[in-house]
């Protein structure tokens, strides 16, 4: 499956990346970097860390080979993001790594996806796992290109839940809900995995240390977890958002699903972010229900794999 990720790492990102890094049925063919949980700055030096720590080269020049690591949005649509630093720790990630030694690759994280969308033999999967800004984008440079993805995978939102920012909305759709309308509008397959299923596949304090083995991912993993137990004293447990994303790219049978048409508030003050599912035909695939064992069982395999 050529995909790309759209992130902002993030703690939980940083373990979705690993996941897809190390998964055989996966071809990460980029990385888009968008602020959120973290300022843009820091999210993309958090991409290629991760990626340059776990062994995967990043492509920094349009003849070179590797990953290519893209700058994207440092501002949603309209506004300015909400950023999460007293979730995920210092830098995002809350945890040091290397500075990284390679630069983003010079074509700005839009286009980049439009390019790749355009490419190739095979239609692309976008795994999307921040606000939604880059990939609002690129649907606007490039209206036919929400014909040519496979699907968009989604971590966003909260359906049948509260939020988690305000009682309406969940974090990445709060902070640009208007590119999550236009993503949702666009006609293209989408698969959203809202709030109220990641509440289903946690990590508890006692868990830990949960991923066993010596590699790289392993290392990391462990890392991050232990660190964000560590900085969060009076939280038992942690939400796996981002990798259950993952999960649903890889393997959409192990949950529950109901087509939609999806909007989001964009207006009203008190609303603001809130997505409101409308079932029955539409375009978007509504994750309501997880085997979270086995989705849990498929993000150790992938978090211990790799070297």
């Amino acid at each position: 499956m050529r995909v790309v990720l759209d992130v902002d790492p993030g703690t939980d990102d940083a373990l979705a990346m690993l996941m897809a890094l190390n998964a055989p049925r996966l071809r990460v063919e980029g990385v888009t970097t968008v602020g959120g949980n973290a300022t843009l700055r820091d999210t993309t030096r958090n991409a290629l860390r991760i990626l340059e720590y776990v062994g995967a080269a990043a492509r920094t020049d349009i003849d070179g080979n590797g990953i290519p690591v893209s700058r994207g949005a440092g501002r949603p649509l309209r506004g300015r993001y909400r950023y999460g630093y007293y979730y995920h720790g210092p830098a995002g990630l809350g945890v040091r790594l290397p500075s990284p030694r390679s630069a983003p690759y010079p074509v700005r994280a839009a286009d980049l996806i439009v390019e790749l969308a355009d490419a190739g033999n095979e239609p692309l999967t976008i795994i999307a796992l921040g606000p939604l800004t880059n990939v609002a984008r690129a649907l606007r440079r490039s209206p036919r290109m929400a014909d040519r993805l496979e699907r968009i995978v989604v971590m966003g939102g909260a359906v049948e839940s509260p939020g988690n920012v305000t009682p309406h909305a969940e974090f990445n759709t709060y902070n640009d809900p208007l590119a999550a309308a236009e993503v949702f509008e666009s006609g293209a397959p989408v698969t959203l995995v809202p709030l109220d299923v990641c509440a289903m596949a946690t990590l508890g304090r006692g868990d830990m240390p949960w991923v066993a083995g010596t590699s790289k991912s392993a290392l990391l993993t462990r890392r991050v977890l232990n660190n964000w137990f560590d900085g969060h004293p009076d939280r038992e447990r942690y939400d796996l958002c981002d990798p259950l994303a993952v999960v649903a790219a890889l393997r959409p049978g192990f949950f529950s699903f109901r087509g939609a048409s999806v909007a989001v508030e964009t207006e009203d003050p008190d609303r603001y972010g809130k997505t409101i599912a409308d079932y029955g035909r539409g375009n978007v695939d509504v994750a309501l229900d997880v085997d979270a064992d086995t989705a849990k069982w498929l993000m150790v395999g992938l978090l211990g794999g790799g070297a």
